[in-house]
C-alpha cells in the first residue's frame, strides 16, 4: 500500500475497524445494470456477526439471507427472490433457486484486521471453500484498506488487489473528502486491469464510514460499459 500525503493535518484520524464480538448488522449489496436494451438489478442482503476479536484478525460469520433479481431485456421481462414461496416459482426460478442453495442460509466465515485487510477468504463453517460464494460477494468491497498513518480531509493512499478466481488486478486510490463529527467521507477511484467490456477500465465513487468505528455505512461507485450501458455498484450497512 502507498501512502501518497499532501494535506494539512489540523483533524487527522487513525483509521482502524473498532468491532465488538457479538454484534450484528444488516448488509446489503446491489449490483445494477443501466442503459441499452437490457437493465439488470441484484441484491444479496446478509448477516454480518463478529464472532471473535483477536490481536491480528477480527473474525466475522457471513450469512446470505436473501437473493433478488431482476431483469428487462428486448422486452422480457425476468426476476426472482429467494423469500418467495418455492411453490410459486416459475420452473425457472425454481432452477435459480436451486443453484443458490449452497449459498443461501449458509454460513461462511471471514477475516479482517483492524486496518480493513481480508486477511482469510470466504470459507464454510466445514473448511470447504465456496467458489460462487466468493464469486457472489467481495468482501473487500465491504471493508476498505486504511493507510497505517493517520490521516485528514486530502489525505490520500493506494492499495493493490487481485481476484483469486480471474486474476483481475484492480489499483484504488482512496481520498479523504470529508470528515465531521459522525462520518468520515472517502472517495475512491480504481484503474481495473484484465476487465474485459469496459470503457478505460475505470471506477468511481465514494465511501462513508461511521467516525467513531470506522465501519462502512454506505458504499457505491459506477463503471461504464463498451455499449454506453453503466455499472453501479452500492452498498449498505446497517445494525441489525
Amino acid at each position: 500500500m502507498a501512502i501518497l500525503f499532501g494535506c494539512a493535518k489540523k483533524d487527522t484520524i487513525d483509521l482502524k475497524l473498532k468491532l465488538k464480538a457479538g454484534e450484528v448488522e444488516r448488509v446489503y449489496a446491489a449490483t445494477i445494470v443501466k442503459g441499452g436494451s437490457m437493465e439488470f438489478q441484484s441484491i444479496v442482503e446478509m448477516r454480518f456477526t463478529t464472532e471473535a476479536i483477536k490481536p491480528d484478525r477480527n473474525v466475522i460469520d457471513v450469512k446470505v439471507v436473501r437473493m433478488s433479481s431482476s431483469s428487462d431485456a428486448f422486452g422480457e421481462k425476468e426476476s426472482y427472490d429467494s423469500n418467495k414461496d418455492v411453490n410459486e416459482m416459475t420452473q425457472e426460478e425454481r432452477s435459480t433457486h436451486q443453484e443458490f442453495q449452497q449459498v443461501l442460509n449458509q454460513s461462511f466465515l471471514v477475516a479482517v484486521n483492524n486496518k480493513g485487510k481480508v486477511v482469510e477468504p470466504f470459507r464454510s463453517k466445514n473448511g470447504d471453500r465456496r467458489r460462487l460464494t466468493e464469486q457472489i460477494i467481495d468482501i473487500s468491497n465491504i471493508y476498505i484498506p486504511f493507510p497505517e498513518e493517520p490521516v485528514g480531509v486530502g489525505s490520500e493512499w493506494e492499495a493493490e488487489r487481485e481476484e483469486s478466481l480471474t486474476k483481475i488486478k484492480t489499483v484504488s486510490t482512496y481520498k479523504i473528502t470529508e470528515i465531521n463529527d459522525k462520518q468520515i467521507v472517502v472517495s475512491i477511484a480504481s484503474k481495473i486491469k484484465g476487465m474485459k467490456g469496459f470503457v478505460d477500465n475505470e471506477a468511481k465513487g465514494q465511501y462513508v464510514l461511521d467516525r467513531k468505528t470506522c465501519k462502512m455505512m454506505t458504499g457505491d461507485f459506477s463503471m461504464s460499459l463498451e455499449d454506453k450501458r453503466k455499472v453501479f455498484f452500492k452498498f449498505r450497512s446497517v445494525p441489525d
